[in-house]
């Protein structure tokens, strides 16, 4: 990733109002945006509880605010991987942990998962790969699927069940109810 805008790493000198309205902001944003992707930089901080002014002075343009959105996203992703590897544990738990916290990066911020734009989460990616290979080389993780096959089966029933979390049309499950089905059906079926 990389580390030169302000979007993508709280500066160590943002005062804890000024990051709390910032994630307020993102939050919001990502909700709005995903609902009416026309909504106006109004809505977005009536939503937010916070100015429009307050909107503007961190993201100039609808882009710069989608851009952050996508970079916090980003940044919370890495963070859950290190949290759910941390533990130690195999690969098929700590896959399941990640699918639970990454269902609650999705819910948060549901715009990433209908954006096109691409962000640098390649390197992550490549993490969560090398996790799936290592489980495999363990006999942990079924081999007779190929690792990418495995990747997009995860990430893509992950997408799959939050987007069918926001239609209002179908019975509301919170993130974690999501996160923990899916990664009984993904991890269990990943399992040698």
């Amino acid at each position: 990733m990389s580390t030169g805008t302000p979007a993508e790493q709280p500066a160590p000198d943002l005062r804890s109002d000024a990051r709390r309205n910032q994630r307020r902001i993102l939050l919001a944003a990502a909700r709005v945006l995903a609902d009416d992707p026309a909504a106006s930089m109004q809505r977005v901080a009536d939503e937010a509880q916070v100015a429009r002014p307050t909107v503007y002075r961190r993201y100039p343009t609808r882009e710069a605010l989608v851009e952050a959105i996508g970079q916090e996203a980003a940044l919370e992703f890495a963070a859950a991987l290190e949290h759910a590897r941390a533990a130690g544990d195999g690969a098929a738990a700590t896959l399941a942990r990640l699918i639970r916290e990454l269902a609650r990066i999705g819910a948060d911020y549901p715009i990433v998962l209908q954006s096109p734009h691409a962000h640098d989460t390649g390197e992550l990616v490549a993490r969560v790969d090398e996790l799936i290979v290592g489980g495999q080389a363990a006999g942990e993780l079924r081999a007779d699927v190929d690792s990418d096959v495995l990747r997009h089966a995860l990430f893509g029933a992950l997408s799959a069940g939050l987007r069918l979390a926001r239609d209002p049309a179908l019975p509301q499950v919170d993130s974690d109810a999501i996160g923990m089905q899916i990664a009984a059906l993904v991890v269990d079926g990943m399992r040698a």
